[in-house]
This record gives C-alpha cells, structure tokens and sequence, in this order.
C-alpha cells in the first residue's frame, strides 16, 4: 500500500502529454486546449475609424464655424479628405482619413445652414487608429492555451473559422457487478449511479467518453466487454478490483499486457483504487465499486491524468477557508476524504462515513482532505474545504 502523495506523483511521471491534434470549428471550441500558436493575418481596424458619431476636422483646425461638405458613415470602404475650413459628418466606425484629423463629439457643436458651428474643442482625437487592436503577422492565440468565449471572439476577429486543437482523451467505462445486471423480466438488485459519477466527471475535466459497458462479475464477459472497444486513451472501471474471489477486473486486463503501477493505497475512502498501463499510451484507471469510494477516487485521481496529459493544469480543485463547527480529533496514518456539511461559514464532519451512502454524499456539499498524522482540529480553527460547488456546475476548473 502506498502513499496519497506518492499514487499522485506515479500518475503524473507516467501519462505524457498528447501531441494529437484535431481541426475543429472555432464556434465550437469554447474550453478546448489550442494545439497550436496563430498569428494575425490582417491589421484591424484596416483604416483609422471614428470612436463616435460626431465631425471631423483637422487638428490644426483654427476656424470654429466649417462647411459641412459629406458625410461618413460605417461601412465605407474608403473615407475622402477635405480641405481646412470644411467638415465631415461621422458616425461610429466610419473610416477617417489620414493620421491629420480629429472628430468632434456630436454634443460639442451644433448645425446652421449646412454650417458647423463649433462650441468645445477636446484635446482627444476620438479616432480608433489603424492596426490598434491586430497587428498583421503578430502572435495573439497561443499553444496550450484553453480557450475561453473571449479568445472565440478574438479568433473570429482574426478571420479563423477553424481552429486546431489537443484531441480529447477517449474514455471507456466498464462498471462491474452481478447486482448492476438485469435478468430477464427482473430488474437488477442495485441501480448503478457509478457511471453517472464517471461520465460527469470525465466530461467536467475535459475527457470525451466512447462507450459505457457493464459487465458480470466473471472474466469471460469483462474480456467480451473490453474487447469491443479498441479506440480509447483511458479505461475506467468501477468494482472489481479488491482481492475477494469475484474481484475479475486486474486478472482479466493482465492477459491485455496490463503493467500495475499501484493498487492499494492508504487513503479512506477509495483504498483499493488502481492505476495501470495497458500498453505506451493507454491507462487503467480502477475504481472501487462503492459509490462514495468512486466519487472521491475521481474527485482525486482523474484530475492528475487529465492534467498530465493536456501538459497543463486544467483542472484546478478549489479550496475555501471555512471554521470548524467543533473539535475534531487528530488524523492516524490515511488520507482522509471526509464528507462535511457547511453553513454560516462553518463546518462539521458527517457522523456516518460509510462509503455506500448515497444520500450523506447528497446532504455534504465539501470534503475535508486530512494527511496522515494531521493534528486536530480546535473548534473555530480555518481549515480549508473543498466544496462541491466547482465540480458540480463548471465544465472545466481552470482560472482562465
């Protein structure tokens, strides 16, 4: 059995970043990772513009009553010069022309017979000069970023319909057990809620999930179940990974080359938790069949993967300073993952721990992480909690 901290460290020295690239619409990349850097293939704005509706003058203009000659307007392509004493009416986003000029907001002056009569200069130009927002052949998008609405719209800006980015890891999932199964004209003894945990979880970090499978506890249909699907990154498995005489999963995969890197660690709950390889880039990710023991395993586990194999830390578990309700005793030699429940900025420790309950999973909204041999906790005391609020409601954890 192995350390917290040490199962952590052989995820992420183990999974490689992925140098596999898709093409995908830029409307539709909103949270993916950029593949590459891109650089502006075009000045914007293309000319100078006006910053508002108003009149342009030249700057040296020394006569505050000008004859209006025209107008500009958005979209002109191209906006004509005009002599000292004349004006133009502008409206925002036309283009002006020349760098001599400057606009005159509109509540500054007022119109007499086809005349400007100026009432307040401004020593501001009002104008939105040529290339001050892109640069052509300057970088603006950049490789490994993730990419936010914002950077669709600047990518939009940049005229890029498309956009290349890291491909998603493809997760399987095969959840174990005779009491998942229906028989026939039966329903199963137990409703799975583990593959509810694990599509939530690896959608929510960034994975994309190719098949859910569930499988008996013998190793001819787990075999029959994995070998329908060949295209994944990552296999995730719920039950089945213990040492009692139904616990198939390891055995069935080691006929698949699985090399184990760690199966038991010193951890409450989720302590028969594993991490494999199944060949130079695949990985086997077991999880206890236990729902709670399942949620904190992914909680915990899958966020390193992801992380590891984006090259980045994009999923980023935020922790909040809450006061513990009451005195908690010191920690012995696991890491703990206690269930709390949280209200006016304090928290207390849910009584019953017990990793099948449902429903005190459902009541807690944080979780207490404790390192080995922790000290206790004095009532009052801040300690940090991570609450549910991120990973029940964002898509990814990243501060972007």
């Amino acid at each position: 059995m192995i350390r917290y901290t040490k199962a952590l460290k052989l995820i992420s020295e183990n999974v490689i970043k992925s140098k596999t690239l898709e093409t995908i619409k830029t409307d539709n990349s909103n949270n993916r990772i950029l593949g590459r850097d891109y650089y502006s293939k075009l000045n914007l704005p293309k000319n100078n513009l006006s910053a508002m509706d108003g009149a342009i003058i030249y700057k040296k203009e020394k006569n505050l009553k000008l004859k209006i000659i025209g107008e500009s307007k958005a979209g002109d392509k191209k906006a004509k010069n005009f002599k000292i004493g004349e004006c133009k009416l502008v409206y925002t986003g036309a283009p002006v022309f020349g760098n001599d000029k400057q606009v005159i907001p509109r509540e500054n002056f007022e119109i007499k017979e086809n005349y400007l009569i100026i009432n307040t200069l401004s020593n501001e130009s009002f104008i939105r000069k040529k290339s001050s927002d892109l640069i052509k052949n300057k970088k603006y998008l950049y490789c490994n970023e993730v990419i936010n609405i914002r950077t669709i719209a600047l990518a939009k800006s940049m005229k890029l319909n498309y956009l290349k980015v890291i491909k998603r890891p493809k997760v399987l999932v095969i959840c174990t057990g005779d009491e998942l199964i229906n028989e026939k004209n039966k329903p199963s003894l137990v409703v799975s809620t583990n593959n509810i945990f694990i599509k939530h979880f690896v959608e929510l970090f960034g994975g994309e999930i190719v098949n859910i499978h569930f499988s008996k506890d013998n190793q001819t249909e787990f075999k029959k179940k994995f070998k329908s699907s060949k295209n994944f990154d990552l296999l995730i498995t719920s039950g089945g990974i213990s040492r009692g005489k139904y616990d198939i999963v390891k055995e069935s995969l080691k006929e698949f080359g699985l090399k184990i890197l760690f199966d038991r660690v010193a951890i409450k709950p989720g302590k028969p938790t594993t991490f494999g390889k199944l060949g130079k880039k695949k990985f086997f990710l077991g999880l206890p069949g236990n729902p709670v023991s399942c949620f904190m395993s992914l909680t915990n586990f899958l966020p390193i993967y992801m992380n590891s194999y984006f090259g980045k830390k994009i999923v980023n578990l935020k922790f909040i300073e809450f006061q513990s309700k009451f005195f908690i005793e010191k920690n012995k030699n696991l890491t703990l993952f206690q269930r709390v429940v949280i209200k006016n900025k304090k928290f207390e420790i849910i009584k019953n721990q017990d990793s099948s309950l449902i429903n005190m999973l459902k009541v807690s909204n944080g979780i207490l992480i404790r390192n080995p041999y922790s000290k206790s906790i004095k009532p009052n005391e801040k300690i940090k909690i991570l609450v549910y609020d991120d990973i029940d409601n964002q898509k990814l954890l990243t501060s972007w």
